[in-house]
């Protein structure tokens, strides 16, 4: 006989899944944080009676879910991916309910990000493994990536390595955000004029993880892992482009294992940071623009982040993690 604790698990999961296919419908969390409850990390009462209340609604919620799951994952989803956009608004509310409540420590009385200048290792180890935003001045000033990566690189790229198309689509990931772009391919393929935003034309934002080993090669040519961070840190292989005008990212967290460094190797990108739901009462969003060149790290697990482009300029930057 299955267990509660199997079934909780279960449902976790799936609706962690859902919630990556939420992000990349272009899906905002303003209702989540109306509904979600607060608890003052101050008092342990408060942070005791939350607990209870979430473990209580996840366990009155699981026969439900169970058997929606049973009947409408297994015989609608896998047949048809559209079922899933039924699903979706309760994706966020689920994850908000399960997962583990914040110490709004890491938020409390952060108002801005910490700007520092272009640091060396040894100056930069007080900061490592920090949550606080913080913004490194000009440490990507010297990568070739400033002049090489454009979207001809990256088609021109993907088209002569054979699997590399491929590769996005079975062991990594597509986001095309709010743009009306399937895959990889599709961005490839559109106008000229879409692709420069001409006047008339709709704006777009993408990002893809590159994983294919031929891929990464070629990049790293023109880049280099940010300098100033510890020799100690876990940092993959892979990476992420995300590239476009105006749009960027809808307001989301990630789910991944790492603290988040992000280089900005064209133009510049305003972002938006914000505690977790259950800090409202104690800590503050904030907006910060990161200009060409700069590094931003952010332990995006935590903050809630969105991002825009202004001005109409194009936006590159090169993301991964480090921890």
């Amino acid at each position: 006989m299955v267990s509660p604790e199997d079934i909780e698990e279960f449902i976790e999961k799936a609706f962690l899944k859902l919630t990556e296919n939420y992000i990349q419908e272009g899906a905002v969390i303003n209702d989540l944080k109306s509904i979600t409850m607060t608890a003052n990390p101050k008092s342990a009462k408060n942070r005791s009676f939350t607990t209870r209340s979430k473990k209580l609604l996840v366990m009155l919620l699981i026969p439900f879910l169970y058997g929606m799951f049973n009947r409408y994952i297994y015989n609608n989803i896998i047949k048809n991916f559209q079922g899933t956009r039924c699903l979706l608004p309760n994706n966020y509310l689920i994850w908000e309910f399960t997962r583990p409540i914040t110490n709004c420590d890491y938020c409390r009385d952060v108002e801005a990000p910490l700007i520092l200048p272009n640091l060396t290792k040894e100056e930069f180890r007080f900061y490592s493994y920090s949550s606080r935003p913080m913004i490194i001045k000009n440490a990507a000033y010297d990568w070739p990536a400033h002049k090489e990566f454009t979207l001809d690189f990256f088609r021109n790229l993907y088209e002569r390595i054979e699997g590399a198309y491929e590769s996005i689509e079975e062991e990594c990931q597509f986001l095309h955000f709010k743009s009306n772009f399937a895959n990889l391919r599709e961005v490839f393929a559109m106008s000229e004029g879409r692709a420069s935003y001409r006047e008339g034309e709709d704006p777009w934002y993408v990002g893809w993880k590159n994983c294919h080993p031929q891929i990464l090669d070629t990049m790293k040519q023109f880049y280099n892992i940010p300098h100033f961070l510890p020799d100690d840190a876990e940092i993959p292989y892979s990476n992420y482009i995300f590239m476009g005008y105006e749009e960027g990212a809808v307001m989301h967290l990630d789910y991944i294992s790492r603290l988040m460094w992000q280089a900005q190797v064209i133009g510049s990108k305003t972002w938006i940071v914000a505690p977790t739901p259950e800090c409202d009462n104690e800590c503050r969003s904030f907006k910060f623009s990161v200009n060409v060149t700069d590094v931003v790290l952010l332990d995006t697990r935590i903050w809630y982040h969105s991002t825009h482009i202004e001005n109409g300029n194009l936006s590159l930057t090169v993301t991964s993690e480090y921890g």
